[in-house]
């Protein structure tokens, strides 16, 4: 068996996969109301005037929480030490330096950097680091405003905070698509073991779709358009 099941690289991740499990849920609720709730689709059923709004509000406020999980460097205190370990993906990408782990499928770790635009013929940690660094640093400006809104808004709410809207669905989707292309890469490349599809679980969408079914909505469009 691989000796890097069960370790720290695999916790991490499987956290990582938690984190990215919940955030997938999330933008399929957020993706429903959005296309399929108005105030048309409220005054047909009836109801719900004031929760899906609110439920709404509630899932802007998770997604953001989630995408800031996901995306959060850890941050080293005296000594180079870790002040707290994370499970996102710079927490993988760490413990994956400190175990010294092997790369058990180079293919995979090809795949993955030439999706993302690398050319880097390498197949070890320092070209995955580095596809990494530069997917940041072309989000920069959507993963600030993440981290203003859960930092200003979310969790210490400023009296003087601006709140502005946040980056759009399609860029909620770019990022969680690359975090579960991380999260598998990692699976195969370094656990090998076989990762978890989010995008073949959506059960709550699924649920969701279904009540919305039956409080009289029709052509219920589960996509973003």
């Amino acid at each position: 068996m691989n000796e890097m099941i069960g370790g720290k690289t695999d916790n991490k991740n499987i956290g990582l996969l938690k984190n990215l499990f919940w955030l997938r849920q999330t933008l399929d609720v957020s993706c429903l109301i959005r296309m399929n709730i108005n105030g048309d689709a409220i005054a047909k059923m009836g109801c719900g005037k004031n929760f899906f709004p609110f439920l709404e509000m509630s899932c802007q406020q998770l997604i953001t929480l989630l995408i800031c999980k996901v995306f959060e460097e850890e941050r080293l205190v005296n000594g180079g030490k870790v002040h707290y370990e994370l499970d996102s993906i710079g927490g993988v990408l760490r413990s994956i330096d400190m175990e010294e782990a092997a790369v058990l499928d180079p293919e995979r770790i090809r795949e993955f950097i030439q999706k993302y635009g690398s050319n880097s013929d390498k197949d070890g940690l320092t070209p995955i680091s580095a596809v990494v660094k530069q997917f940041r640093a072309e989000h920069c400006e959507d993963l600030t405003r993440f981290k203003d809104y859960r930092d200003k808004h979310v969790a210490h709410p400023e009296s003087e905070f601006s709140l502005e809207n946040l980056p759009s669905y399609d860029r909620m989707e770019q990022l969680f698509d690359f975090g579960q292309d991380f999260y598998m890469l990692v699976s195969r490349a370094f656990v090998r073991v076989v990762p978890a599809d989010l995008n073949s679980d959506r059960k709550v969408r699924t649920s969701l779709k279904g009540i919305l079914q039956k409080l009289g909505c029709e052509d219920i469009k589960t996509e973003m358009t």
